[in-house]
């Protein structure tokens, strides 16, 4: 079959526009699936995470990266009429694999089996006094509570928070050199205090 200069000018036109239109499906399509692949990588981390003591709802939950303790407390349905939030710092986040229980406002209560897994269990101490110089003296530096922390030599309410919020963040203290990483404590306050903690 012979086309006339004509047809022969309609057919290129018509397959111009035919090559135009499949590469124009596949730019299209290629642009469109790239921000899905930027948008999947910047997702947030998600983290589990245990709550347990007095909130209506303990349990394990998945929260994302960034959740901070008061909504993990939400998440689990809030606090009973028991529960002692003094001691605990609402705005700090959670971190995966983290165990928090929320405590009681009875002291006698024991609700951890392992004090490693609660960064913000304040339990009563043995031997305690009132009294600053006392060599009876014995504070649990992982579980003490702001106002126990405070009966230490030379800690008032700056440092007693330092240490809280070190332990929140970097996790329970192993070691009284460690104690050196707070802010407020040197040598010569780790020397007064060292024989009044216990880990």
């Amino acid at each position: 079959m012979i086309f006339s200069r004509q047809e022969k000018i309609v057919f290129i036109i018509l397959a111009s526009i035919l090559v135009f239109c499949i590469g124009f499906v596949f730019y299209k399509s290629w642009v469109v699936s790239e921000p899905d692949t930027i948008s999947n990588e910047n997702q947030s981390e998600s983290y589990i995470v245990q709550i347990s003591g007095e909130v209506l709802k303990p349990g394990v939950y998945q929260v994302e990266e960034g959740t901070r303790l008061y909504q993990l407390i939400e998440l689990s349905g809030g606090v009973t009429p028991q529960a002692d939030l003094s001691g605990l710092n609402l705005a700090a986040p959670v971190h995966d694999g983290i165990r928090i229980n929320i405590p009681s406002r009875n002291v006698n209560d024991n609700h951890l089996e392992n004090d490693q897994l609660s960064l913000y269990k304040s339990i009563p101490l043995s031997g305690e006094t009132e009294s600053h110089g006392s060599s009876n003296l014995v504070v649990q530096i992982n579980t003490a509570s702001l106002e126990e922390l405070k009966k230490l030599p030379g800690i008032g309410d700056v440092i007693a928070q330092r240490i809280i919020e070190y332990r929140q963040t970097h996790g329970p203290f192993h070691s009284v050199e460690e104690l050196l990483n707070v802010k407020g404590i040197g040598e010569k306050k780790l020397q007064d205090i060292k024989d009044s903690i216990i880990f």
